[in-house]
């Protein structure tokens, strides 16, 4: 069942799908998404999450403009739009998120799953958002090429401060995330409960089944199912 939430008094919120028998404890998830928003590739995902029996809280980044996301007609505009979306902003709108899940869904742990820039923001919520039981990313930004207001800090730069698990899902030809940067990665969370993995032949966006020039189903599926081991470890109540 999916229904549209407030998280703050300003407007912000998202949509929650919700698993029709959750397990004891009610795992949840925060799902961010790429600059494109709520469509209906991120829907499908938060209901399997939710057929896994997680609640999903799907956070719109633009509910307090009604939902609506910024012209992404051209690659130039999607880098504006990128460059435009204010990091601290969604931080604290995910940290409400895991606050709202825990008071309102009876959440007793919560993990972070984003894909592209919200791969990039569950991977900076993994040292700044309080509460987190881990942190999957799919492809997000890792290095900044300059630091600004909006974007005040890249990934690479305070992931070593994660206070939960990480798990990153990486195209070896990734035109937007290089492999050396996604090694980089991985070489500053040795010693952390993180798993960090790179897939063949694959560029950005690799899971998005809608998009053929981009899709590849074999690394699409082995980390989806990578992704459900990870939840169901950190998330669920133990055996």
């Amino acid at each position: 069942m999916r229904r549209d939430i407030s998280l703050t008094g300003d407007g912000a919120g998202g949509i929650l799908v919700e698993a029709a028998q959750p397990p004891s404890g009610r795992p949840a998830v925060v799902l961010t998404t790429a600059i494109a928003g709520v469509n209906d590739y991120v829907l499908r995902q938060a209901d399997r999450l939710a057929e896994d029996g997680y609640t999903c809280l799907v956070l719109d980044y633009y509910a307090r403009q009604g939902g609506q996301a910024p012209d992404l007609s051209s690659m130039d505009k999607i880098m504006a739009a990128v460059a435009a979306l204010r990091d601290p902003v969604v931080i604290d709108d995910m940290a409400a998120a895991v606050r709202w899940l825990g008071a309102q869904a009876g959440a007793e742990r919560v993990g972070a799953v984003g894909f592209c820039i919200g791969g990039t923001y569950s991977l900076l919520a993994a040292s700044q958002v309080p509460g987190l039981h881990c942190a999957v990313t799919f492809y997000g930004m890792l290095r900044y090429t300059q630091t600004t207001e909006a974007k005040p800090v890249s990934p690479l730069e305070t992931v070593e401060k994660a206070a939960c698990p990480v798990l990153g899902h990486f195209g070896e030809a990734d035109h937007l995330v290089p492999a050396t940067d996604a090694a980089e990665l991985s070489e500053r969370l040795r010693g952390k409960p993180a798993e960090i993995y790179t897939y063949p032949g694959a560029g950005h966006a690799f899971h998005e089944d809608f998009r053929p020039q981009v899709y590849r189903p074999v690394a699409a599926t082995t980390a989806w199912a990578r992704t459900q081991e990870y939840l169901s470890y950190y998330l669920r109540e133990p055996a």
